[in-house]
């Protein structure tokens, strides 16, 4: 994964792909070698991705088989088919044709009312004017990032997330919100992006309590994949944030309980990989005996 810039504050990453190959999931391990640029994942990894992938294209919940297709599971498979090399698969298109028709009128997209039957969190529930700003972020960065910039899809997106820009520079809705919609603008507009640039003013604003490891991970990730440099203050502060967070076996905690933390550890070291803020020759082991496939959900 090429460096999109480099920071001064490096952290040993040996310890925390020790860390994801003992405690992930088979799916966690093939996307750390693919993070680390290993060969394609395995048939075993192929069959889960397919079986789990609904006939609309979507994903189910909570990546329950039988489940209905959300805007969550589905855009949550897409990062894990970029961190396994498969940005070109059948599985891509097909979850992109799933997100195009689910666009609203209005151009934002937002989770399906059937979705209240399982209880979902406040982010996902339907019909939240912030969960659609959400979504329509979340949406649009990959559409853009895979390619889709110039659909009027994306442009209709832009409208959308631009009318719901406060005075300060974030979007309406949750803090996520706000780093999507910068990427989203940055990726569609360039480096010249007045709202993008409004949006990072408003990232520099929000408190350092506010920042758990998930959200400056996920954050830092949108940021470098839309090609934001690491002068910026949010990203500087960001990373040296982040690194400070590390746990002495190389893995980050999750807001969200123990269940997570792997996949934080792994958006993490991908956000540290992207503006080359790691240091020490690691080679990953043989993926460890660990959780099996049905466990990654």
């Amino acid at each position: 994964m090429a460096a999109v810039a480099s920071y001064g504050g490096r952290l040993d990453w040996r310890r925390t792909i020790a860390y994801i190959d003992h405690n992930g999931t088979e799916m966690e391990r093939a996307r750390l070698r693919g993070i680390l640029g290993r060969p394609r994942p395995g048939a075993k990894v192929m069959r889960a991705l397919e079986a789990r992938q609904n006939d609309d294209g979507g994903f189910p919940h909570g990546m329950v088989q039988g489940r209905l297709s959300t805007i969550e599971a589905t855009t949550t498979a897409l990062r894990w088919l970029d961190d396994l090399g498969l940005r070109s698969s059948p599985y891509v298109e097909r979850a992109l044709t799933f997100l195009l028709a689910a666009q609203r009128p209005d151009g934002s997209w937002d989770e399906p009312p059937g979705l209240m039957r399982y209880g979902p969190s406040p982010r996902l529930l339907p019909g939240d004017p912030r969960v659609r700003s959400l979504l329509t972020a979340l949406v649009g960065f990959w559409l853009v990032r895979l390619g889709h910039r110039g659909d009027d899809a994306v442009a209709r997106a832009m409208a959308y997330l631009r009318a719901r820009q406060a005075t300060d520079g974030r979007f309406v809705g949750f803090l996520p919100a706000t780093w999507l919609a910068v990427a989203v603008f940055r990726l569609g507009e360039g480096a010249q992006s007045a709202a993008a640039a409004r949006g990072l003013e408003a990232l520099t604003a929000v408190a350092p309590e506010r920042w758990p490891p998930g959200w400056l991970a996920g954050m830092l990730n949108c940021l470098g994949d839309a090609g934001v440099p690491a002068d910026p203050l949010p990203v500087r502060q960001g990373l040296a944030r982040l690194a400070a967070l590390a746990r002495p076996d190389g893995s980050w905690l999750s807001e969200e309980g123990e269940f997570h933390h792997v996949e934080v550890t792994l958006q993490a070291l991908r956000a540290l990989l992207l503006y080359d803020a790691v240091s020490g020759d690691a080679e990953p082991s043989e993926p460890a005996a660990g959780p099996d496939m049905d466990a990654a959900t």
